[in-house]
């Protein structure tokens, strides 16, 4: 391509925002379209003119009196503008007022571009670019003689009036037309001034002002004086000082007295011309979807607890056999001690008889008797027994106290935990299942405190670890990591099980998908672990190989923003 083409078209943006800003200068911009695109469209049809008569000849395209610019290709864009102008309703001084600032806006690229390059020809390196100058006026004088003469044609004369009416009526459709769509928008769609006062608004966002309004009495009332927008005061104060996109919820009381809770969308003007300077506010109603939110968060948390409570009746068998265990020895040892201070209680009687009046026949009776009583090995005894007795009730205590823990509703307060605590806790509640199929081993690093649902957490351990258990047929491992680094906490659960088929991986975490049989599994578990853990602004991976076993990760960040 030629360099002054290159040129040209590498500028269209510079082009474009020149002619805008000569249209605003001079007032043109009153007549003109708001929007930037329809501006770059005259600007690419002046330049591609421009360029098909640079192809032809880089000599200015002189005029002579025989020409018919109405054919002339070069002229066609006139002819064209023309037509479209006419049925716009622009007149033709209008329009030619325009066009010599088009033709400025070229004019001022040449003489701020550097020409002198090696890509021009020899003639033009001396002249500071006037030859690029003349030939750009000329190309623009025969655009504005073509567009003249299409513009002043003794049949388009007769037509004009008829073609005008047609546009008229056409504008006015389309006026309509887009007016019903605006008041027919199911959002509140706001346009207000510099002072923040309302100057347009649809009929959703009338009716927040004025419930019993009627559907465009905003646009066929004239009314007296523009009213303040009601709302969001400096938020709106932020954002013109700002700029920038804004979006954010709020609740807003309306002119009927109710609440609704909205999403408000702040955005300036898109009008190049500068006719409309403002805002437009857009409020979305979204206080249904707000409730029905918060109806889902309830539901998932009951979800949550009912696969606690599922997981818990798993467990109950187990958990009774654990509690029975101590409270058996306890009981029975307890009968022991009650038979063995029995015992020294007649001892105690019978030596206090002797001690009265003791003689040698009685001190060997009472040794005897202290001897066929085993007085001495139930002393020593009795201290053992006691201790495993209190050692039992703690169990029993550590066991009630971690199953309350876990069963108990989660609270909506994060709190900063050690994760290894909470570990320790899960493995206690899931010791039944685990003990009789694996040995446990704990690799638990030194981790730093993060704030989470421990209770939450809780539950995704104890469904990695109870899954881990499930899958280990006959005796096997199950190793439970942590470690950290700067950003993350890491909780592994991994297991020598009978591992996971590829093709199964990406659904595990799917709800009521399970491989399990029939109740032995909801489904739910991993599924939920999954949401919990994206809740915490964390993630889990799965590694797994079968015949082998698998090992469940999970991520959690130090700090969540």
């Amino acid at each position: 391509m030629h360099p002054f083409a290159n040129l040209l078209k590498e500028s269209e943006s510079w082009l474009m925002r020149r002619i805008r800003d000569y249209a605003v200068m001079h007032g043109y911009a009153r007549y003109t379209s708001t929007l930037e695109e329809a501006w770059r469209i005259s600007v690419v049809g002046l330049t591609e003119s421009i360029i098909s008569a640079l192809s032809l000849s880089e000599a200015p395209w002189e005029l002579n009196p025989d020409d018919t610019y109405t054919s002339d290709p070069i002229a066609s864009f006139g002819v064209l503008e023309a037509q479209r102008h006419r049925a716009r309703g622009v007149s033709l001084e209008m329009f030619m007022g325009l066009m010599k600032y088009y033709r400025q806006t070229y004019l001022d690229l040449i003489r701020t571009s550097s020409l002198k390059t090696a890509a021009f020809s020899e003639r033009h390196l001396d002249d500071d670019g006037k030859s690029w100058c003349r030939f750009v006026e000329r190309v623009f004088d025969r655009i504005e003689i073509a567009f003249c003469v299409e513009w002043s044609r003794s049949e388009t004369i007769n037509s004009a009036i008829d073609e005008l009416q047609t546009a008229n009526r056409q504008i006015s459709n389309e006026k309509n037309k887009f007016l019903t769509i605006f008041e027919s928008l199911p959002v509140a769609v706001f346009l207000l001034d510099e002072r923040r006062y309302i100057l347009h608004m649809n009929h959703f966002a009338a009716k927040m002002i004025t419930p019993e309004v009627v559907s465009g009495s905003h646009y066929y009332s004239r009314p007296e004086k523009r009213i303040p927008f009601p709302w969001l005061t400096d938020e709106l104060a932020s954002f013109q000082k700002n700029g920038g996109n804004r979006e954010l919820d709020c609740l807003l009381e309306l002119a009927d007295g109710k609440k609704r809770q909205v999403l408000a969308s702040f955005q300036t003007m898109q009008d190049v011309s500068l006719k409309y300077p403002g805002i437009v506010v857009i409020l979305k109603d979204i206080t249904e979807w707000k409730r029905a939110e918060e109806k889902l968060k309830q539901a998932e948390a009951h979800l949550i607890q009912q696969e606690k409570m599922a997981s818990v009746g798993q467990l109950a068998a187990g958990v009774a056999h654990e509690i029975n265990n101590p409270m058996g020895f306890i009981s029975s040892n307890l009968s022991t001690l009650n038979k063995y201070f029995g015992r020294l209680a007649e001892f105690v009687a019978a030596e206090g008889q002797v001690v009265s009046h003791a003689s040698a026949q009685e001190v060997k009776r009472l040794s005897d008797l202290r001897q066929r009583l085993k007085i001495d090995y139930i002393v020593d005894d009795a201290s053992q027994l006691i201790s495993e007795s209190l050692d039992g009730v703690d169990r029993v205590r550590s066991i009630v106290r971690d199953l309350k823990s876990f069963s108990r509703i989660d609270q909506d307060d994060s709190a900063e935990v050690d994760l290894n605590e909470t570990l320790e806790t899960t493995i206690n509640i899931a010791w039944n299942e685990i003990k009789y199929v694996a040995t446990l081993n704990r690799e638990l690093g030194d981790i730093p405190r993060i704030k989470c649902h421990s209770q939450q957490l809780g539950q995704v351990f104890l469904n990695l670890l109870i899954n881990a258990a499930q899958a280990i047929e006959g005796e096997g491992a199950i190793t439970v990591r942590t470690w950290s680094d700067d950003l993350n906490v890491y909780v592994s659960v991994s297991d020598t099980g009978r591992g996971i088929p590829p093709e199964l991986l990406p659904r595990i975490f799917e709800p009521f998908f399970t491989t399990k049989e029939i109740g032995k599994g909801t489904g739910l578990g991993l599924s939920i672990s999954y949401g919990v853990v994206k809740k915490h602004g964390g993630s889990i991976r799965v590694e797994s190989e079968v015949g082998k076993g698998s090992a469940f990760t999970v991520v959690l960040p130090i700090e969540r923003s």
